[in-house]
């Protein structure tokens, strides 16, 4: 089995076994994200350092999965225990990359499909403690989306300016609909620049597409809920984790399920 590279077909072993480790890298990344920006904190220092005592991660403690297992998931000075979810987000991160290169190849559009997947973990679980979408994930994403448009492989630079304008134009008027009707915050900016970074991978109609699944998997919560008699009241979810999964469907499946609506409806 080979793999799509800048270089022509390369022996796929080599290529995502060097993939994942990046993956992995970057997931060691995302859980920097995930802790600091919450919190306000500099992504640059102080550096990496244990939860327990403060001090400083050497270099050689801080390899992705790896000297988590070596140190049984201890920190080397004060013996404290490190969450579990930092090997889990950088295995987990390494597995996303590994599944874009070998989905799109070697090329851009693999390379900006795994760190979308990759921000889209992290987002989702800032949104789930937090509610919390942030603009550092969110923005940087939208011009690697744009960027694959205009310069690369992706889909075509005017389908991607108006998917992002749609995505945004909509998170956009829901936010101000929603403190008009309700006088409160119906969802946060976070929500509206997630619109503009959706429409600049998937062009408008997937980006009405995944607003609309997105509620709809919105929805089948609440009614399982119901039916479970377990109530809503006090078991409210943020919307990101559902964008998340939506777009990622869209990505894969949206133009084949508009396809077959269309043709359904005989266009």
């Amino acid at each position: 089995m080979t793999v799509l590279t800048p270089w022509g077909e390369l022996p796929a072993i080599p290529v995502l076994l060097v993939v994942g480790i990046l993956g992995a890298c970057f997931g060691s990344f995302a859980n920097v994200l995930i802790y600091r920006l919450p919190a306000e904190e500099s992504l640059i220092k102080p550096a990496s350092r244990c939860p327990g005592c403060g001090k400083p991660i050497a270099w050689y403690d801080n390899i992705p999965v790896l000297s988590w297992l070596v140190l049984k998931g201890k920190c080397r000075q004060c013996k404290s225990t490190i969450s579990i979810q930092y090997p889990l987000i950088e295995l987990a991160s390494a597995c996303l990359a590994v599944f874009a290169v070998w989905k799109w190849g070697a090329t851009y559009s693999g390379m900006a499909s795994g760190l979308l997947f990759i921000g889209l973990l992290a987002l989702v679980i800032i949104d789930l403690r937090h509610w919390l979408l942030p603009f550092a994930i969110t923005i940087p994403l939208t011009f690697i989306g744009l960027g694959g448009a205009a310069f690369f492989d992706m889909i075509p630079l005017s389908t991607a300016l108006i998917g992002a304008a749609v995505g945004f134009g909509i998170f956009l008027f829901m936010l101000l609909g929603g403190k008009f009707v309700f006088k409160k915050e119906a969802m946060g900016g976070g929500d509206v620049v997630f619109g503009a970074m959706a429409g600049s991978f998937l062009g408008w109609q997937l980006t009405l597409l995944m607003i609309f699944m997105a509620s709809a998997l919105g929805t089948l919560l609440a009614l399982i809920f119901i039916v479970l008699r377990k109530g809503v009241a006090g078991r409210e979810v943020p919307f990101g984790p559902f964008l998340a999964v939506a777009l990622v469907i869209c990505l894969f499946w949206g133009q084949g399920f508009i396809d077959a609506y269309l043709k359904m409806l005989g266009r």
